[in-house]
């Protein structure tokens, strides 16, 4: 096993005429949108460049809290040749037992849609480099990974060494195209996979055809695995510091034990493929939904988002009922809009950071209720909230979270102005089959992939002191 451990480890799809209504509302007040973009930049740069001009500097005594710690590790299982098969980021939950498995097409495009060429994943990949793997992850899916492990077959099966064995439907016959004969490992249908035979399938690679064709076995694997989970009960005690919260596993194997002693769920990525303009040297890729990566990670790992962007740091509060979702037809589940709104922000430049989807008990307020960190970003804030959001108040936060600029808890007056004001209506005279930017795409539906996992919903901080004393688990 080729193990790499970084600083600190160790330590939706809407349906096409819905998506082409919003699609058509965002065109009619681009001019205002463009307008707030300029605003959240000056907001996002301009004053946090000049954040420190010598003015005296006061004393915040306003209470913090912190954003859950769920320490990360991405896999890599190769073949017999050391062929990128199966690729996945793990995250264990806040405190420390079972977690996630978020699976990403080995075939994902290293350079997110940008640049001349598309690159996939499996074709950088270097089963002597983790840092290559991890480089390549960390780009595309907006995360820092602490840890990264390549293993082949035999080694793979060792981690899951306490199952032994899984029931999975198979989508398809499981093929290693380097095995003699007809190379079948499994046939598609309803299977019970011992553990040696769990391992070949996903260190397995099926030349045949494009290789995100064959990714569905893969996500039908893991979910087989996550089900065995807890494979122990009563799982063993984690460790803790002296403030009660889970210590990180200190090796690859102990993180693998930990996710595996707790309840584990499966997320699939949102891919797209490329048109041909956009792949011109058609390459075998998928891109990766950027905004579903987002989304799906900013519940799990909030305190391991990357902040590329230039603008402000948003954590997206969605706490709508069902009802209350259903009244404007415009969205099916929360994850969806939330999906949506975080595309958004990252259009203008903006970092989400953390969402949380969880349903308040009696439901939101009409108005969306707008929290920052800090007072020199009110103005600005309050001019974007009504053209991002709808109708809006905007108010300076009375407890702060570490490292969330702008705290945004949606109202349902969003609804309403997602479905294009209070008449819903469509402007006419458009061709709304060429401004449907993902038109009949084949992008898996991100709102499969989203239950949550640090809470019911998706992100919740942890209560601080001041000097970043962790009070509470999420």
């Amino acid at each position: 096993m080729v193990e790499l451990v970084g600083e600190g480890a160790g330590a939706v799809t809407a349906s096409p005429q819905r998506r082409q209504r919003r699609t058509i509302t965002a065109i009619t007040v681009s001019v205002l949108l463009v307008a707030v973009a300029s605003a959240m930049f000056t907001v996002g740069v301009f004053t946090l460049s000049n954040s420190e001009e010598g003015a005296a500097v006061e004393v915040d005594e306003r209470p913090r809290v912190a954003l859950p710690v769920t320490p990360n590790a991405a896999m890599a299982v190769v073949d017999g040749d050391g062929l990128l098969a199966s690729a996945v980021v793990m995250t264990l939950l806040p405190d420390g037992l079972g977690g996630s498995v978020v699976t990403v097409p080995v075939s994902s495009d290293t350079t997110a849609g940008f640049g001349e060429e598309r690159v996939p994943l499996s074709e950088v990949f270097d089963p002597d480099d983790p840092e290559i793997f991890r480089s390549a992850l960390e780009s595309v899916l907006t995360l820092t990974i602490e840890r990264v492990a390549i293993v082949d077959v035999d080694e793979f099966a060792e981690l899951i060494a306490p199952i032994e064995s899984v029931q999975v439907v198979l989508p398809e016959d499981v093929v290693d195209s380097n095995a003699l004969g007809s190379g079948i490992i499994a046939q598609a249908g309803p299977q019970s996979l011992r553990r040696s035979l769990v391992a070949e399938s996903l260190a397995s690679v099926n030349s045949e055809g494009a290789s995100y064709e064959h990714h569905d076995v893969d996500v039908a694997l893991w979910t087989a695995l996550a089900t065995t989970a807890p494979v122990v009960v009563p799982p063993p005690p984690v460790p803790v510091d002296d403030l009660g919260r889970a210590l990180p596993p200190e090796t690859f194997e102990e993180f693998v034990a930990r996710l595996w002693n707790g309840e584990v769920s499966v997320r699939d990525l949102a891919v797209y493929e490329p048109t041909p303009a956009e792949n011109p040297t058609g390459a075998d890729v998928v891109v990766i939904d950027r905004a579903d990566a987002v989304l799906v990670f900013a519940q799990v790992s909030p305190a391991l988002m990357s902040t590329p962007n230039p603008g402000l740091t948003v954590r997206i509060e969605v706490p709508f009922t069902d009802e209350q979702l259903a009244v404007t037809g415009e969205f099916e589940t929360s994850s969806e809009l939330a999906r949506d709104l975080v595309a958004e922000l990252l259009f203008f430049q903006a970092n989400v950071v953390s969402v949380d989807t969880t349903p308040a008990p009696q439901g939101t307020s009409v108005v969306t209720e707008v929290e920052v960190a800090e007072e020199r970003f009110l103005a600005d804030t309050e001019d974007a909230a009504p053209v991002l959001y709808g109708p809006s108040n905007v108010e300076v936060a009375s407890t702060v979270i570490e490292g969330v600029d702008v705290v945004v808890r949606l109202g349902t007056g969003y609804l309403e102005h997602e479905a294009g004001g209070p008449s819903g209506d469509d402007p006419e005279g458009l061709d709304t089959e060429e401004l449907d930017p993902a038109g009949d795409s084949d992008a898996t539906d991100p709102s499969q992939s989203i239950p949550d996992e640090t809470s019911p919903g998706g992100s919740s901080p942890a209560e601080t002191t001041t000097s970043d004393t962790v009070d509470g688990d999420a």
